[in-house]
């Protein structure tokens, strides 16, 4: 959706799409003009883009070494993982876990059922589960369902619902993350909802940026090289260099966030076993934090 705000004082519209294109009133003296376009989608330019999807799989895209590499987290329900913490910034995203209803190949999967969001300079928190999105903004407290499309409009903020499919957050016109629904059948034995994490590449944040995806705003050294036949026949493995370690990675398929076509495909990618051991700064467990808002602790 297009949300075209300007710089001036104002307070808050949140207001539900009608089912035609419409301007709000007001002319050039008032504080914004929203704008409801006939598409649910907007064209962002592509490029690197970080993601959090199922299970929790982690997608990472490299466009200067042109490559996809992969990863699983393998945790348990209720542990918070850091997503990105920007010290400079103030700004914190994090995700809590949730099991699926049942094991499965004697595996429990795990998925992100909350995502938290903190811009401390802002004074600005966002929760975002499979129920609802609640902003609290200063004094201010708005609840923002799943069940309708709806624009959330502040100066310096703009969140916006597109209805049973995911959530746009941006702030100060430079930093926007994008957070998707998955929805499943009710009665299924075993998948639940849950959520996706996107990070577009065009974020501003600082050099000081780290988290679980945060840590690859800023692309890595990495050279993937003597392609062979893994153990399986449909997936090759090869030798990767990155971070000074060597790693033998695996041919995989993982479902990916188009932006430019704002719908989810399949990717081929590089996995990473062992939690990402090698490909992330340390090990997975330094990722996890008490509190939903919680800052990530450095060494």
């Amino acid at each position: 959706p297009v949300v075209s705000a300007f710089p001036t004082p104002i307070t808050y519209t949140l207001e539900t799409t009608p089912p035609c294109p419409k301007e709000a009133k007001g002319g050039p003296t008032d504080a914004m003009t929203v704008v409801f376009p006939t598409t649910d989608t907007e064209t962002k330019p592509p490029g690197q883009l970080t993601c959090v999807t199922g299970d929790p799989h982690f997608v990472i895209r490299f466009p200067k070494s042109q490559l996809d590499v992969c990863f699983n987290i393998d945790s348990q329900p209720g542990k918070i993982l850091n997503l990105v913490s920007d010290p400079d910034l103030g700004v914190v995203v994090n995700g809590q876990l949730i099991g699926a209803k049942m094991m499965k190949n004697n595996k429990l999967s795990t998925y992100i059922g909350t995502v938290g969001l903190s811009f401390r300079k802002q004074n600005l928190k966002i929760e975002v589960n499979t129920e609802r999105i609640t902003v609290k903004y200063a004094s201010q407290i708005f609840a923002m369902s799943w069940a309708e499309t709806s624009h959330l409009i502040q100066k310096r903020l703009s969140v916006t619902v597109v209805k049973n499919r995911n959530v746009t957050i941006t702030v100060n016109n430079d930093l926007s993350f994008v957070i998707l629904l998955n929805r499943v059948w009710k009665k299924h034995p075993v998948n639940i909802d849950f959520l996706e994490v996107y990070v577009p590449p065009y974020n501003n944040f600082s050099p000081s940026v780290h988290g679980l995806l945060g840590q690859f705003i800023q692309e890595p050294n990495i050279q993937v090289y003597d392609i062979r036949p893994g153990s399986e026949p449909e997936k090759s493995e090869a030798t990767m260099d990155v971070n000074g370690h060597t790693l033998t990675v695996t041919r995989g398929v993982q479902k990916y966030y188009e932006e430019e076509i704002a719908s989810v495909t399949d990717i081929s990618c590089w996995f990473v076993h062992n939690s990402g051991k090698g490909l992330i700064d340390g090990h997975y467990k330094d990722y996890l934090v008490p509190q939903l808002y919680s800052s990530l602790k450095l060494p």
